[in-house]
């Protein structure tokens, strides 16, 4: 083994605590804990992210062509058909609906009847999923907000007013058969499914086509008229990345704020070992190969922090994931278990990171270490 390697571990161990075991325990916990708290924060935002994903898809599916043209676009549903992928023709208009003085603005989404049913997975307050023609399945708060209840009958108005002052606005009567849940996108406020059997595929009506399944190898991507569920969200997905990233920089302020910490302990313990110093420079040992070990003792000690950290983190994600440790609220924060979820790239980025900041701040000390003569303090007995 290299005897830069054994001396630098020996000084990150010392035989005597009070020499510098406490500096070094110090150095150890400020990485530490940087690197469980960015791996913990991060982790949960990831799991909020994930659960945000799942609702999306329930409404959205994985993928949407938008504008659909049959006429261009038949080759690519004849494709989902031979690979059996799911999809379902809609189309939306907007509507009013009124009731005891309360109006609202809804979006009505009309399925083709055929293949509504096992398409969208929607968290149901009933658990007949079936729909029909004239019937309707609306959202939680859009129900507490007009007082709709299952069975009820409603009317919904265009919003597409005719200029003509005889006309009056298309109007038409549907029934709430069913009420779905979505608060997380808020879906459940405004959107109201049904389904059609006065159109069928491939009528011009239906002007969208949602897709649930991996069209990779079915469909050339990047294809301009289909879009993923996340690019129809594409705000709101990238509002959760800037806090992700803003999460993970503000709390990497913890591991250089501990390099500080470590760059002092560095210099310390340099000092405390001008008598080691001065006998490795009699046995003719390099500058250069003295600082480096105090280099090394730097890295030795602030890799051995932070994988600590990050293992110790893992280690509470999968408490958590397995058993449940950390439950929630589910009125207040939709969920009733704290999600968890870490990625390679999350683990890899702070990492790397690390490791440049700590190569800074290890490097700091080796010039004024260099500047150390320690033949000439020992003569003089300092």
């Amino acid at each position: 083994m290299n005897v830069i390697f054994l001396i630098a571990k020996r000084f990150l161990m010392p035989r005597n605590m009070l020499e510098g075991g406490i500096i070094n325990i110090i150095s150890f916990l400020g990485l530490f804990i940087g690197a469980t708290s960015i791996i913990l924060s991060v982790a949960v935002l990831n799991g909020f992210q994930g659960i945000l994903e799942d609702e999306t898809k329930k409404i959205y599916g994985d993928y949407a062509i938008i504008n659909f043209d049959y006429d261009r676009d038949k080759e690519l549903i004849e494709n989902f058909e031979k690979n059996s992928i799911k999809y379902a023709p809609y189309y939306e208009e907007e509507f009013f609906i009124s009731k005891n003085k309360k109006q609202s603005l809804v979006n009505l989404k009309t399925i083709e009847s055929s293949r509504f049913d096992g398409f969208y997975d929607l968290e149901l307050v009933e658990d007949n999923r079936g729909l029909s023609d004239g019937e309707i399945i609306i959202g939680k708060s859009l129900a507490d907000k007009m007082d709709f209840s299952i069975g009820d009958s409603i009317s919904i108005y265009s919003t597409k007013l005719n200029m003509s002052y005889l006309a009056m606005p298309f109007t038409k009567e549907l029934l709430v058969t069913n009420i779905f849940k979505n608060r997380i996108l808020r879906s459940d406020e405004f959107l109201i499914f049904t389904v059609s059997k006065e159109y069928s595929f491939p009528n011009k009506k239906f002007t969208d086509i949602e897709i649930v399944g991996d069209i990779d190898g079915v469909v050339t991507m990047p294809n301009d008229n289909i879009v993923s569920w996340k690019d129809r969200n594409r705000q709101l997905f990238d509002a959760t990345e800037i806090e992700k990233k803003i999460t993970f920089f503000t709390l990497f302020l913890i591991i250089v704020v501990a390099s500080f910490n470590l760059s002092s302990s560095v210099m310390q313990i340099a000092t405390k070992k001008t008598r080691e110093m001065a006998i490795l420079s009699t046995f003719g040992m390099s500058k250069n190969s003295i600082s480096s070990i105090f280099l090394v003792y730097g890295y030795l000690l602030a890799i051995t922090a932070i994988v600590s950290g990050i293992l110790f983190a893992l280690l509470i994600i999968y408490i958590q994931n397995t058993f449940g440790v950390f439950m929630l609220n589910p009125e207040f924060y939709l969920v009733s278990m704290l999600p968890m979820e870490i990625s390679f790239k999350d683990i890899s980025l702070l990492l790397f990171y690390s490791i440049l900041i700590i190569g800074l701040f290890a490097t700091l000390p080796l010039m004024l270490i260099k500047k150390i003569r320690p033949i000439e303090l020992i003569n003089k007995n300092i």
